[in-house]
């Protein structure tokens, strides 16, 4: 990883698994982080372990708009700017196969695992064309590419998020994103 001295990162699932080895990782490159999640106690943890000058906590349900939103205003506002966005939050899906799967429960899945994906990236863009551009990553999977590794709902919502990636990535280069 590049150096990161001065960059402004959000993190969303930052309270542990890659969200969290992300926080740390960040950090280590010279970042300051605001890191989301839905986990309580989340704040005293990261800010008592890296200081509250390198990471911020925000309790946030990414599948709210109007939460994730106001939490990626909030955030961009904490150190001054955005210049990276993780959409990283998510879980491993319903375990359903198609024949059990109930529509509540696709939904759910592609509400965390997609859908957040692009509000995340949408509620981004104006924080990283401020700062003359930023970087936004998202987490994907094998299973987006090859069958048998996750439960569908995780597999399709994962094959979703890299092909949007694609093409966020062609139409926010205009913006240096």
């Amino acid at each position: 990883m590049t150096d990161l001295t001065g960059k402004i990162a959000l993190i969303t699932g930052a309270a542990s698994g890659i969200g969290l080895a992300s926080v740390d990782a960040f950090i280590a490159k010279g970042a300051q982080v605001v890191a989301l999640d839905l986990q309580a106690q989340t704040e005293l943890t990261l800010e008592a372990r890296f200081g509250p000058d390198k990471v911020r906590y925000i309790q946030c349900d990414v599948t709210s708009n109007e939460a994730l939103k106001a939490a990626i205003d909030s955030g961009a506002d904490i150190f001054g700017g955005l210049d990276i966005l993780f959409n990283n939050a998510g879980h491993g899906g319903t375990t359903s196969g198609i024949e059990d799967l109930d529509f509540d429960g696709y939904d759910r899945a592609m509400n965390l695992l997609l859908r957040a994906v692009f509000a995340g990236t949408k509620f981004a863009i104006p924080h990283l064309q401020a700062r003359g551009g930023g970087v936004i990553l998202n987490t994907s999977s094998v299973s987006a590419i090859e069958a048998g590794w996750a439960p569908i709902t995780y597999s399709v919502a994962k094959k979703g998020v890299a092909h949007f990636s694609k093409l966020a990535a062609a139409e926010l280069a205009k913006y240096k994103i």
